[in-house]
């Protein structure tokens, strides 16, 4: 996979969207880690402006499913991936990414933190610091109004190579996901 770069070696945030679905390439930069979370800023380009945001994920995140394929309930993390506003990089990746949705170009303030409940979509052991994992991340589903904010998405995360691809899971959570980012 070749990645496409602006002259200071951040992805171009939408270049492997597809078939209607926008999917994000952000570098992973920064990187920080303690005995329980990895800490680091998130960062991309898009129409010569660099975006981006600051992640804690939970270490140590393990296979959500068991050889029945039966979610093992001790492997979903409530709160495990957390954004957090960092700047205006922040909102001008919020507005980009709202942008892309379909929605009006109005500017936009990215909440100062969001919490998302995540699922390793694997089964087995995982060694994060050298292994791709496929997360599946849930916001809003702690919410008291869940029809309304509930939003779902795919956060693969390559600490290794320095990398996170966010994608969509359905075009139907995009207004959600929006919402929720904003203040």
């Amino acid at each position: 996979m070749e990645l496409r770069v602006n002259r200071d070696g951040l992805p171009i945030l939408d270049q492997f969207s597809e078939e209607g679905f926008i999917d994000c390439v952000l570098k992973i930069t920064d990187l920080e880690e303690d005995e329980c979370l990895y800490r680091f800023n998130l960062r991309a380009s898009y129409g010569g402006i660099d975006l981006g945001f600051r992640v804690e994920v939970v270490k140590g995140i393990q296979g959500g499913f068991d050889s029945d394929m039966s979610p093992i309930r001790e492997h979903v993390y409530k709160k495990g991936i957390k954004f957090f506003r960092s700047g205006s990089e922040s909102d001008h990746f919020l507005c980009t990414l709202a942008k892309l949705y379909g929605f009006s170009e109005g500017e936009l303030k990215m909440i100062e933190e969001e919490s998302f409940t995540g699922i390793a979509l694997h089964q087995g052991h995982i060694d994060m610091a050298s292994e791709p994992i496929k997360i599946k991340i849930f916001g809003k589903d702690q919410d008291e109004d869940l029809e309304e904010n509930y939003n779902e998405s795919f956060f693969n995360l390559d600490l290794k190579n320095g990398f996170v691809f966010w994608n969509e899971k359905d075009q139907e959570y995009r207004e959600q996901l929006i919402r929720g980012l904003s203040v």
